[in-house]
C-alpha cells in the first residue's frame, strides 16, 4: 500500500484523475452486469433458475476485480524500476481494456432493440375487454421495416367502407376494430392493396367459446419441430374444427434477442392468424435479453387507452379470460399486475362466471431437476395464486413453459400443460438415472408428443380435448362449473 501511494505521489494531477477515474469506472460497470441479471425483466428469472448463466455473471463480475489488482500489482513492481520506465502507458493501456467488456456488453444490450430483420406481416389481436356487443375487440397490428404511413379499410362485406389512416410515419402499425357484431364475416385490408383479409367473429350465444391452445414453439431453436407446429396451425385454420380464437402460451422464439426468431414465427403465424383472432401471451424466451421490446411491438399494440400491454381480461360470451404476464414465475408479477387481477377477479368477475386464466409459467406440474433448477411444482406460484384461485371461483389454468402434456386437479381447479407446440419435449420425469417429480394432483402426463388442447365451452360444461398435430384425440375430460 505505501509503495502504491507513493507511485501516485509522483504522479500530476491530471494523471492521478485519469488513473483512478477509469479504474474504479471500468469496476463499477463491470459489477453493475451483477444488479442488471437479478433486476432486467429479461434476465432475472434466467438468474435465479440457470446455474451456468449464474457462473458466467459472476465470472464476468470477478473480471472486475482483477484489473485493480493487476493495475496494482504493476505499481508495486515499477518502484524497483527506473523512474523513467514506471509502466504508465502500460497502466493507461491496461484502464482502457478494462472498459471494454463493461462498454460492450451495455452497448450491445442496448442496441438489441433496434436490429430488426425486416418487415412483420399481420397478425389479428384480441383486446382487452368485451367490445360493445359482446365481442372482443381486435387489432390488426404489424411491422415495417421504414417508417411510413399505413392505412386499413375494413367493415362487414368485400367493399368493406369503413376507413382508418395513420398521421404520422411509423414503423409500428395497429389498427383497432371495435364495436364489431356477432357471428360476422368482416374484411380488411391494407393500403387499398394486396391482400384482403376476412375473419368471422363469434356467435352471442352465452357460455359458448371454442378454442385452441398451446404453447412453446421455439421458432429458431436447432432442435424444434417446425413441421409439428405448421401442421398445428393447419388445424387451427381448418373451418370444419371451428376454432374462435387461439390463446399461445408463450416462448414463440429461443432467443428473445434475435429478431430474426421473431421474424420466423411471424411469418408463420401470419397466414392463419391474420384470419383467426389471436392471443399470444409473453413467455421467458420470448423476453429474454431486451426481447420484450419485439414482443411489445409485434403483439401487444398501443391501441386501447390506460389498458396493461403485458396482461389482459378478455371477456367473450360471458367467460372471462385472464391472461397474465408470468414468465419465469413470480419475478414479473409486479405490485401493478397484481393489483390490477385482484381489482379484476372482485369488481368484473362473478364466482358463477367461467373463470380462466393462461400465463406461461405453471403453478402445479410433473417435471424433473436441470440447470440446478425443480422444474415441478412451482412453490412460489402456487403460494402466490393457489388462494387467490380459490377465493375468486377460478375454473381452469392453462400454461405452458414445460414441453409436456398434462392435466392436474387441485381444489377444484384444472391446471392444464400443454407445450407441445414445437419445442423439443422434456425429459420424462421418472426417468432411469433423472431426479424429478409428480405434479400434486396429477391425472393425465404425457411428454414425447407434440400438439394443442381443444376447449369446447357449451353452457355449464367445458369439453377439453388434448390432440396430436394430426388431430387424433390422446386424451379428454369434462369440466362442470355447477
Amino acid at each position: 500500500m505505501k509503495k502504491i501511494k507513493e507511485f501516485f505521489a509522483d504522479l500530476s494531477k491530471k494523471q492521478k484523475i485519469t488513473y483512478i477515474s477509469l479504474i474504479s469506472i471500468a469496476f463499477l460497470l463491470t459489477e453493475s452486469i451483477l444488479l442488471w441479471a437479478i433486476t432486467d425483466r429479461g434476465m432475472k428469472g434466467l438468474f435465479e433458475w440457470v446455474n451456468y448463466i449464474r457462473t458466467i455473471t459472476f465470472l464476468i463480475c470477478l473480471i472486475g476485480f482483477i484489473f485493480p489488482v493487476i493495475a496494482g500489482i504493476i505499481i508495486v513492481i515499477s518502484k524497483n524500476m527506473n523512474p523513467s520506465k514506471k509502466p504508465l502507458k502500460s497502466l493507461l493501456i491496461l484502464t482502457i481494456f478494462s472498459l471494454i467488456i463493461p462498454i460492450g456488453f451495455y452497448g450491445y444490450v442496448g442496441s438489441i432493440p433496434y436490429i430488426r430483420s425486416g418487415d412483420k406481416p399481420p397478425q389479428l389481436l384480441l383486446l382487452n375487454g368485451s367490445g360493445a356487443n359482446g365481442i372482443p375487440n381486435l387489432a390488426v397490428s404489424f411491422w415495417t421495416e421504414d417508417r411510413t404511413t399505413s392505412g386499413i379499410n375494413w367493415g362487414p362485406t368485400s367493399s368493406m367502407g369503413t376507413r382508418s389512416d395513420e398521421l404520422t410515419k411509423t414503423k409500428i402499425h395497429s389498427f383497432l376494430l371495435e364495436d364489431l357484431s356477432p357471428n360476422i364475416t368482416y374484411f380488411y385490408q391494407i393500403n387499398d392493396a394486396g391482400q384482403i383479409y376476412n375473419f368471422t367473429t363469434m356467435p352471442d350465444i352465452e357460455n359458448t367459446f371454442k378454442f385452441m391452445t398451446s404453447s412453446d414453439p421455439h421458432f429458431g431453436a436447432e432442435n424444434n419441430n417446425l413441421t409439428a407446429t405448421n401442421k398445428i396451425l393447419d388445424q387451427l385454420a381448418d373451418p370444419i374444427n371451428g376454432y374462435q380464437s387461439f390463446f399461445m402460451l408463450g416462448d414463440m422464439v429461443e432467443m428473445g434477442n434475435n429478431d430474426a426468431h421473431y421474424q420466423e414465427a411471424c411469418d408463420t403465424f401470419s397466414p392463419v392468424t391474420s384470419h383467426i383472432p389471436f392471443r399470444p401471451v409473453i413467455g421467458n424466451h420470448d423476453a429474454m435479453i431486451g426481447g420484450h421490446q419485439f414482443w411489445v411491438d409485434y403483439f401487444s399494440p398501443d391501441v386501447v387507452e390506460d389498458a396493461p400491454r403485458d396482461y389482459f381480461h378478455i371477456e367473450v360470451n360471458g367467460i372471462h379470460i385472464f391472461v397474465l404476464d408470468l414468465e419465469w414465475g413470480t419475478e414479473t408479477y409486479t405490485k401493478a399486475q397484481k393489483t390490477w387481477f385482484e381489482n379484476e377477479l372482485e369488481e368484473n368477475t362473478n364466482p358463477d362466471d367461467w373463470i380462466l386464466v393462461m400465463s406461461h409459467c405453471f403453478y402445479y406440474v410433473s417435471g424433473y431437476h436441470v440447470d440446478g433448477s425443480d422444474w415441478w411444482d412451482h412453490q412460489e406460484m402456487i403460494e402466490t395464486f393457489a388462494s387467490v384461485f380459490i377465493k375468486n371461483g377460478i375454473d381452469m389454468v392453462f400454461s405452458g413453459h414445460n414441453h409436456i402434456f398434462e392435466v392436474l386437479e387441485n381444489d377444484g381447479i384444472y391446471y392444464n400443460i400443454i407445450g407441445g407446440l414445437g419445442g423439443h419435449p422434456d425429459t420424462y420425469y421418472a426417468k432411469e438415472g433423472v431426479v424429478g417429480q409428480l405434479g400434486t394432483g396429477s391425472i393425465y402426463y404425457s411428454t414425447d408428443i407434440f400438439g394443442f388442447l381443444e376447449v369446447d365451452i357449451q353452457g355449464d360444461d367445458a369439453f377439453l380435448t388434448f390432440r396430436t398435430p394430426e388431430n387424433q384425440i390422446v386424451y379428454n375430460y369434462t369440466v362442470n362449473r355447477l
